[in-house]
């Protein structure tokens, strides 16, 4: 060897080219692979592993919230269906029920008499018995009692209106309900007071 020769071993410069077969990895390295030049240079695009997972649980969150509002629509929709019924039938009943209390007076006395009284065409032709009419809320008097303590009371009622008789001899106060038979502006009907 040359002085001016270096081991090859000792300089890296004159070290054979790898892959000439002369110098073989130790078998505990695992050999590297080769890179490809036009990979080096691009951006890595980051890789989410649970991304699948994430889009499942957004599709199925997103069909429970139709499925919801589906729900809620319907019952609102028998909701709405329900309370329309149910006012339908509350103005029904209020059509039904008399707006007034007719009550038999003594014309000349002024005092409250059973309203049979009134019923009979020979009370009425002789001018001695009326009716008189209290509308919802007013206070009715009793039989024997004068109609001046009540004094809420009309000699007609508007056109169209309800009237009934069969209200307490007791007196009380006009309520909506009734009993007996009832007939259009001023003819005999049925109704309901309350009290005493």
């Amino acid at each position: 060897m040359d002085s001016n020769e270096k081991d090859p071993k000792e300089d890296p410069d004159k070290a054979p080219p790898e892959g000439s077969g002369t110098a073989k990895p130790p078998p505990w390295q695992v050999p590297k692979p080769d890179l490809r030049p036009e990979l080096l240079n691009e951006p890595l695009s980051p890789v989410d592993p649970f991304a699948r997972e994430r889009e499942k649980q957004l599709n199925d969150a997103a069909a429970r919230k139709k499925r919801s509002q589906r729900r809620t629509v319907v019952v609102g929709l028998g909701v709405t269906a329900l309370l329309a019924g149910t006012i339908t039938a509350v103005v029904a009943s209020n059509e039904d029920d008399p707006e007034y209390a007719q009550v038999c007076f003594n014309d000349d006395t002024g005092e409250r008499v059973e309203d049979t009284n009134c019923d009979s065409s020979a009370g009425r032709s002789g001018g001695v018995y009326a009716w008189y009419f209290y509308s919802r809320g007013a206070s009715v008097p009793p039989v024997g009692q004068n109609r001046s303590t009540a004094p809420g009371y009309t000699r007609t009622i508007p056109s169209g209106a309800k009237a009934s008789t069969g209200y307490s001899s007791k007196g009380g106060t006009v309520s909506r309900g009734g009993f007996g038979s009832s007939a259009k502006s001023g003819s005999s009907g049925g109704g309901k007071v309350s009290g005493g």
